[in-house]
């Protein structure tokens, strides 16, 4: 809208004048001859004339106030406002309570930009005459200028409200809409003034701008082409036609609009940014460099430029510059988290693992649950020989979905971390790490092979010969596998001849056979542990809170018993106590296995489960054990717990009642 007087309608306001005249007329005959005589000049244009004439009636006839408004309306025709101004007060003061006066005086101070005036003006005139519905309009244009543009939109509708049907201040209004970021509304006020006057609307521009803003691509399009028939040069309609295009990945048409806005105005600095975007999704990657670095020498603190610029180096294969320019982005908004898994990418590719964590870990508290960062967080947790932690979210990750990578990664950790303990000479532990790699894959051949030395260093000759026959044969290429299966095998066989030889004689004097040997056999029978001893020392441990070295005896012991329930609880157990709930948890799934009535297994996973605030899975195992033996207290208040804890307090009223109703069974 532009800065200028908004006339009100002449007859309106000659009706409104005449309604505010004191019944008895005081100009006298010779001032109203003058009077009409000067309206003769006025209709002829001769607005000179017409001033002086008045002034004659005025020497006249000075104190009327209809003489004085007229000779105001003639000075603002030739654009001498001040005189307007000042003959307008002087008919204000003769005729107080005249609204048309206030409201002439407001146009002239509109006029003269001095809008706090020009309103006070307007309002006046509404408090002496509100029923004049067409003074919102006044008011409305001057709180416009003044940029109150809520009290504009008020008085906007006010107005409409009684004049729905007026073209130019249903365009305002939209306009101030569109300022006061209310595109929306914009939106729907063109959108009727375009369908009631289509051969008369002209604000395509605006309105194909609110269209925009509003994402309404396909139609903002539409209009923004019309309002470039009329203005070809138009850098505005241009440069939104090409981020429309863009959004509609319509990247031709968006290049042209582009090239054309940049043709019109090369200083747009600003559009560069969107200009880079375009040109980098279109793999014209060294021109869309050559954008953000235009762009960057205007606003070089803008973090996204240099995101974008370390996407497109990323996707020429310059890892470095892709890094250097994601680390720039990080320095300017340490907040985003696609910088930070850029940056941990990186990283990860230069296999700088350190870096790679830290970012893989900022980008987590962000992100939680997204599963192919906490893949990348356990691929550099294993190649950092962080096994145990690496192993328990590639289980974790596989719990949510199926997936044979995950699975594949979990294997090769298993085993990896085997092979670590083999070399601590833990061998127990070594071998329930094999195992897993084994019930997860039972083609690794390096899972045997690991499986059978650890087995060989515990004396388990038979389980050792199996895995290592299993391993040669899985591998028949493996030299290695072979001659250590052959090496073994004749190793064994060699002892059972002598084992033999000493038991079987056909001669009484044949039964004493050579004291080395003897001697040799006995002290080896004597010095291997048996699974009673292991278990005993394990539980002294245990009873001394020493519980690493409780975990070595028992995991020992369970070689020699692989059925023992009891055992493998106690190992579970620890697990649970030291806060390795993926271990404890695969120890409980052996036990049932074993024994699918176990309510300790059943009971103690669950526990494993609610410390883990998966309680759908607390609940399943609590509610098995209550199957399992229906007067289990525990499991009546941990399932109350569970239910307490996911929010669902009349589930665990009911629980808690129960414990109440066993022990008065009890009693």
């Amino acid at each position: 809208m532009d800065n200028k007087k908004l006339y009100v309608s002449l007859a309106i306001l000659t009706t409104l004048s005449m309604m505010s005249l004191p019944v008895e007329a005081k100009m006298t005959k010779e001032a109203h001859a003058l009077y009409q005589q000067a309206c003769s000049y006025e209709y002829k244009s001769d607005y000179v004339n017409a001033i002086k004439i008045i002034q004659q009636a005025l020497e006249i006839n000075g104190e009327d106030a209809m003489l004085y408004t007229k000779i105001a309306g003639l000075y603002s025709d030739i654009g001498n406002y001040q005189e307007s101004l000042s003959a307008y007060k002087k008919a204000v003061k003769l005729r107080p309570n005249d609204a048309f006066i206030y409201i002439s005086m407001g146009n002239i101070l509109q006029t003269l930009g001095d809008y706090e005036n020009a309103y006070n003006s307007f309002k006046h005139a509404q408090t002496i005459y509100p029923e004049y519905k067409y003074n919102y309009l006044n008011l409305a244009n001057v709180e416009y200028f003044r940029k109150n543009y809520k009290s504009a939109i008020e008085d906007y509708n006010a107005f409409l409200s009684a004049y729905p049907d007026h073209m130019e201040a249903s365009e305002n209004l939209a306009n101030v809409y569109i300022i006061s970021k209310q595109p929306e509304k914009a939106c729907e006020i063109y959108a009727n003034i375009y369908k009631k006057y289509p051969s008369a609307f002209t604000d395509f521009e605006k309105y194909g701008v609110a269209l925009f803003d509003t994402k309404q691509y396909q139609a903002s399009i539409e209009m923004l082409e019309r309002a470039l028939e009329d203005n070809e040069e138009s850098e505005v309609v241009n440069a939104k036609l090409a981020l429309a295009y863009q959004n509609l990945d319509n990247n031709e048409k968006a290049l042209k609009y582009f090239k054309r806005t940049f043709l019109i105005n090369p200083d747009l600095v600003a559009l560069r940014f969107d200009y880079g975007n375009l040109l980098g999704n279109m793999n014209k990657n060294e021109e869309a460099i050559e954008q953000y670095k235009k762009y960057i020498s205007a606003f070089p603190d803008d973090a996204n430029v240099y995101r974008n610029l370390g996407f497109v180096y990323k996707k020429m294969g310059n890892n470095d510059l892709a890094l250097f320019n994601f680390e720039k982005s990080y320095s300017k908004d340490a907040s985003s988290l696609e910088t930070k898994k850029e940056l941990a990418y990186c990283y990860h590719t230069k296999k700088d693992y350190i870096n790679a964590l830290k970012f893989y870990d900022l980008a987590l508290k962000s992100d939680s649950d997204n599963d192919e960062l906490l893949a990348n967080k356990a691929l550099i947790l294993h190649a950092m020989n962080n096994y145990v932690t690496a192993i328990e979210l590639y289980k974790e990750l596989l719990t949510k979905q199926p997936n044979e990578r995950i699975e594949k990664n979990l294997v090769a950790a298993s085993i990896a971390y085997g092979y670590s303990l083999y070399d601590k000479e833990d061998y127990g532990q070594a071998i329930l790490y094999f195992e897993d790699a084994i019930d997860l894959n039972n083609k690794e051949a390096s899972a045997y092979f690991g499986c059978a030395r650890a087995n060989a260093k515990l004396g388990c000759i038979e389980e050792a010969l199996v895995a290592y026959e299993k391993a040669a044969m899985l591998s028949p290429g493996n030299l290695e596998y072979v001659n250590e299966l052959n090496n073994y095998r004749e190793e064994h066989s060699k002892e059972n001849e002598e084992v033999q030889k000493s038991q079987v004689s056909e001669e009484p004097s044949l039964n004493l056979v050579t004291p080395v040997l003897s001697t040799e056999n006995n002290e080896k029978e004597n010095n291997l542990p048996s699974f009673e001893s292991l278990v005993e020392q394990g539980d002294l441990s245990y009873k001394n809170q020493k519980y690493d070295e409780a975990l070595d005896y028992y995991t020992k012991a369970v070689v020699f018993n692989p059925s023992d329930k009891i055992v493998m609880l106690k190992i579970a157990n620890i697990y649970k106590l030291k806060g390795n709930n993926a271990k404890a948890i695969s120890f409980y799934d052996k036990i049932i296995l074993i024994d699918e009535n176990s309510t300790d297994a059943y009971f103690n996973k669950g526990l494993v489960f609610a410390n883990q605030k998966k309680y759908d899975d607390a609940i399943a195992c609590f509610e098995k054990v209550i199957e399992l033996s229906p007067e289990y207290p525990y499991a009546y208040y941990s399932l109350g717990m569970s239910y307490e804890l996911k929010n669902m307090p009349e589930k665990a009223i009911e629980y808690y009642h129960c414990i109440k109703v066993l022990n008065l069974m009890k009693k």
